[in-house]
C-alpha cells in the first residue's frame, strides 16, 4: 500500500504536497467502492474528504461527492455557492435533497445581503421541498422578502404552479399580484401563461400606448444604448449576446446578420409564428409529479436530456416519464411586448440591428 501511495505521488503534478496526494487518494479510492458508508467511516477519512472537499468547492467532483455520499457538513457552503451572483442550481438543489426545509431555513436567515440570490437559485429548484419553503416565506411582515420569495418561485414549473393555485384560492397579497402577473406571463409553459391572464392580468398601464403595425414600426429608429438596457432587463435570462446573457434560447450575437427588422419585430410580437429548428417546446411529466417544460437536447434509449429556463442541462429516466408532450407555442411568450412601451420595443430591435459579426 505505502509503494502504491508513493507512486501515486509520483505521478501527481509538483504543486500538490504529499497530504494533498494522500487526500486525492483516499477520495478516488473511495469513489470507486460501491459500498462505501460515508457515515460509518472513520474520522482519518472524513478529514481527508472535507479537506479535499475545501479546496474544491464548486467544481464537478466536489458536487458528485457531496450529493453520493449526502454530506451534510457542506450545508454551509452549498448556501455560500448557491447565493453567488448567478443563479446556481446545482448547489441550490443538493441543499435541498440533503438538508431539506430546515436548511433552507437555515440558510436564508443567514444570507443576509446575498438573500435575493439565493432564493433565485432556491427557486429554480423544481422541487416540492424548495416550493413549500419559499411559500412559507411569502406571509409576515417583511415584504420584501415576500417579494424575493415570490420571484423566486416564479423560476420552475412547481413554484409557478403553487403561485397559480394560490392565485385560485386568492391566497395572494395584493402587493404580489403586479409583480407575479408579469413574470408568470413571461413563463416558457404556454398552460401557465394562459391560466395566469385569467388569474393575475396584466395592469392595463403596463406595456404603454397600443404598438402601431410592424410595417410602421419598422421604419422607426431607436437608441441603442437604451435598447441594451432593454434587452439586459428582458431577455438576457434566455438569450445570450456575446458574453451577456443565460444560454437557453437562440443565440443574439449574430441577429443583426440573420434577421431584418420587419422579422425581429415579428419574432418578438408573434414567436410562435416561426420556432427556430431544435427549439421547438416539450412538456414532460414524471411519476414524482414534477412538470418539465424545456426543449430537447438529446433522445436516448435510457434518458432524455433537455434544457429548461437557466441554462440548465437535465436528464431524465425514460423510466421516470409518464408523459411528453410536444408544446403548439414558442417557449417565447408573446406577452413579452407587453412589459415595454413602443419606444422601448423601437430601443430593442435598433440594438439588435447591430449583434453582427
Amino acid at each position: 500500500m505505502r509503494i502504491g501511495i508513493f507512486l501515486f505521488i509520483l505521478a501527481l503534478p509538483p504543486s500538490l504536497s504529499a497530504d494533498d496526494a494522500r487526500d486525492r487518494l483516499i477520495v478516488e479510492t473511495v469513489l470507486k467502492l460501491d459500498a462505501f458508508d460515508y457515515e460509518s467511516s472513520s474520522a482519518k477519512v472524513k478529514q481527508a474528504i472535507g479537506r479535499y472537499l475545501a479546496k474544491d468547492a464548486g467544481s464537478e467532483q466536489y458536487y458528485e461527492l457531496v450529493e453520493r455520499f449526502r454530506i451534510i457538513d457542506e450545508l454551509p457552503v452549498l448556501a455560500t455557492l448557491a447565493s453567488g451572483e448567478k443563479i446556481n442550481a446545482r448547489a441550490a438543489g443538493l441543499l435541498v435533497a440533503i438538508g431539506g426545509e430546515a436548511a433552507i431555513s437555515t440558510a436564508v436567515a443567514g444570507a443576509g445581503e446575498l438573500r435575493p440570490q439565493l432564493l433565485m437559485s432556491l427557486g429554480s429548484v423544481n422541487d416540492p421541498k424548495s416550493v413549500v419553503a419559499l411559500e412559507g416565506l411569502l406571509e409576515g411582515k417583511d415584504l420584501s422578502l415576500a417579494r424575493q420569495s415570490a420571484k423566486a418561485l416564479t423560476g420552475s414549473p412547481a413554484g409557478q404552479l403553487r403561485l397559480l393555485e394560490l392565485a385560485e384560492t386568492d391566497s395572494l397579497a395584493a402587493e404580489l399580484k403586479n409583480g407575479l402577473s408579469l413574470a408568470l406571463a413571461t413563463s416558457v409553459d404556454p398552460a401557465v401563461r394562459e391560466r395566469a391572464a385569467k388569474l393575475l392580468p396584466l395592469p392595463a398601464s403596463l406595456g404603454g400606448q397600443a404598438l402601431p403595425a410592424v410595417a410602421e414600426l419598422a421604419k422607426m429608429r431607436g437608441m441603442v444604448e437604451k435598447g441594451e438596457a432593454v434587452y439586459l432587463r428582458a431577455c438576457f435570462t434566455c438569450h445570450k449576446s456575446g458574453d451577456k446573457g443565460i444560454d437557453f434560447g437562440p443565440a443574439l450575437t449574430e441577429i443583426g446578420d440573420k434577421l431584418a427588422r420587419e422579422a425581429m419585430y415579428t419574432a418578438i410580437m408573434d414567436p410562435s409564428a416561426a420556432v427556430s429548428f431544435g427549439y421547438e417546446g416539450v412538456a414532460v411529466e414524471t411519476k414524482g409529479g414534477q412538470k418539465i417544460v424545456g426543449y430537447v437536447t438529446s433522445d436516448g434509449d435510457e434518458e432524455l436530456a433537455m434544457k429548461v429556463p437557466g441554462g440548465t442541462l437535465i436528464s431524465i429516466k425514460r423510466s421516470d416519464i409518464t408523459s411528453k408532450e410536444a408544446l403548439p407555442v414558442s417557449l417565447m411568450p408573446s406577452a413579452l411586448v407587453a412589459t415595454m412601451s413602443r419606444d422601448e420595443l423601437v430601443n430593442l430591435v435598433e440594438y439588435l440591428t447591430t449583434l453582427k459579426k
